[in-house]
């Protein structure tokens, strides 16, 4: 475009005897450029948002199966095999709680981008975008909801675990004195 601008122009210098018709198809040229660059960068954006949309729905995805696999490893911490220890379970319980906090973040830039693109979007796309950050949402409360379940469940153990071994201790207590009682010289 810039070279055919500058023939153009060189030609028009020149006293071409069509300049006038030169003109007008020069200045029909550089519209047309500009509208195409007008176009190019509509669609660019258009591009940049739909990038977004994806990401947006990928992220909702991801998010989603890491909160399933989380909600999944919840029975097995509250039935662990054995006899664990009362530490041992609010140790599993803590570490299992920290993995959740990672989410937290994640699910507030979820919220984020949902009201980001609300913004861009109207229509069966922004119900799209809402009815996938509300999708999330649930399962997140879902999920807190299921932790406090199992942290009440893992306490109540560990209170069982904690009474069971005072009990154990007094009962050997008691064997021991009642051992001392009928061991002892009697009186004569």
């Amino acid at each position: 475009i810039a070279a055919v601008n500058q023939m153009v122009d060189e030609l028009i210098d020149y006293g071409h005897t069509d300049a006038a018709t030169i003109a007008e198809w020069k200045d029909g040229v550089n519209e047309a450029w500009a509208d195409l660059l007008e176009l190019m960068e509509t669609r660019a954006q258009m591009l940049a948002a739909s990038h977004e949309l994806h990401k947006f729905f990928n992220d909702c995805k991801e998010v989603l199966g890491q909160i399933e696999e989380k909600r999944q490893r919840l029975p097995e911490l509250a039935a662990r095999e054995g006899r664990p220890s009362a530490g041992a379970l609010q140790r599993a319980l803590g570490a299992f709680e920290h993995d959740v906090e990672v989410l937290v973040t994640q699910v507030r830039q979820l919220q984020e981008g949902a009201a980001q693109l609300r913004t861009l979007y109207a229509g069966d796309n922004a119900e799209a975008i809402a009815g996938r950050e509300q999708e999330v949402l649930r399962a997140w409360k879902e999920l807190l909801a299921a932790c406090e379940e199992c942290r009440l469940h893992v306490a109540s153990v560990a209170d069982k675990i904690r009474f069971v071994g005072a009990v154990r201790d007094l009962l050997a207590w008691m064997d021991g004195v009642l051992h001392q009682m009928g061991a002892g010289e009697k009186p004569r």
